[in-house]
């Protein structure tokens, strides 16, 4: 990409070593790159800046340093009005002195852009919002799920390169929040709009997003889509933050190179799994982090024939707890050897038919996909 070349009608962004320092908020050298049309979740805590990046890329605040494309052009010295990017911060900013109408048009009335052109465009978006009824209300008089579609409608309606979410469904009722899920899902397929959306919610980055950088303490720690970061953290720091359970430190005890297979040790309890990737990337002795999937752990029916890929990871324990989650059970186990705590999940349908109490000794097996090694 150079600078002043002819800007197509693109939207690949793309974000080279932004600094931004804020009170006590430092970020420094941030990079980030988002693809036409797609979904991009910028994952983080609460209080972490994220918000402060939008701001950036939006141009209401000045970065210390740093290059912000959006299509073919820098736009880190343009203006808001110039930048192609539309922004829904998490107030909404609706002005409450116009009506439905007039706030949605704001966008395209503010860049001169020509009405006509965008009018069967609009049309379509009110339709699939469903604010038709709307339009001569005032923004006082509309529930907090109707702010929210006039508020995305509007940063919509002028066709942005970029849209800029900040914390969209935080707030809602939980009946409200399913709406606006499904409404930004439709209408991401229905018009493929490149859109940045910063969140804490896991729950709304698995339901929508094409891909998802993890964000903490100021910088990036993974980028990927959505299996790769919940099923294949990069890190324990990355696993941590995303509340994932039964993570153990663990020694490499041994290869075995005819199976591709190494043998992991946590308090004396040993763990076969398969070498993925280069052979020299670990070594007999290290110690790496072990991330066992709760919900890939087997618990084993008595009298019921065991595959043969399962014996491999067979452990006998005890059941110390069950708590009802509502779509599934979760139960506490803790194995006979090692004493190794697990947290082991199992759908209500396959809980029913395994008989479970508080005390039980039962076996465990593990599949090769319920175990990710971690450096």
């Amino acid at each position: 990409m150079v600078s002043g070349g002819r800007e197509k009608d693109i939207a690949m962004i793309k974000i080279e070593g932004l600094t931004i320092i804020f009170d006590t908020f430092k970020i420094v050298d941030l990079d980030i790159q988002i693809e036409e049309g797609e979904f991009h979740f910028l994952l983080g805590p609460t209080g972490s800046g994220k918000t402060l990046i939008l701001e950036s890329i939006m141009g209401l605040r000045r970065p210390r340093k740093g290059i912000i494309w959006v299509g073919e052009r820098e736009v880190q010295g343009l203006p808001p009005e110039r930048r192609g990017v539309s922004y829904v911060p998490q107030d909404l900013a609706l002005f409450p002195h116009l009506k439905v109408k007039e706030n949605i048009l704001y966008g395209i009335q503010a860049r001169k852009l020509e009405m006509k052109t965008f009018e069967e465009y609009v049309h379509t978006l009110v339709e699939v919002m469903k604010v038709g009824h709307l339009l001569e209300r005032y923004p006082a008089n509309l529930s907090g799920g109707e702010k929210k579609r006039v508020a995305l409608l509007r940063a919509l309606a002028p066709k942005p390169k970029l849209l800029l979410l900040d914390e969209p469904l935080t707030g809602l009722d939980p009946s409200i929040k399913i709406e606006i899920q499904q409404l930004l899902k439709t209408l991401h397929q229905s018009f493929h709009p490149t859109i940045l959306c910063v969140t804490h919610d896991f729950e709304d980055v698995y339901l929508l997003g094409d891909r998802i950088s993890i964000f903490t303490d100021g910088k990036i720690e993974q980028v990927g889509k959505r299996d790769d970061i919940f099923l294949r953290p990069k890190s324990k720091k990355v696993a941590q933050f995303l509340g994932l359970k039964n993570l153990f430190r663990s020694n490499i005890l041994m290869a075995d190179h005819p199976s591709r297979r190494w043998v992991l040790s946590v308090n004396g309890l040993n763990f076969s799994v398969p070498m993925d990737g280069p052979l020299d990337q670990m070594e007999v002795g290290k110690g790496v982090d072990l991330f066992i999937r709760p919900e890939e752990v087997m618990i084993i029916r008595e009298g019921k024939p065991i595959k043969e890929s399962l014996k491999r990871n067979i452990f006998e324990g005890e059941i110390l707890d069950i708590l009802d989650r509502g779509r599934y059970q979760s139960i506490s186990f803790q194995t006979r050897e090692g004493k190794i705590p697990f947290e082991i999940h199992i759908p209500n349908y396959a809980f029913r038919n395994l008989d479970l109490w508080n005390g039980k000794k039962v076996k465990i097996a593990l599949r090769d996909e319920s175990l990710w090694v971690m450096k």
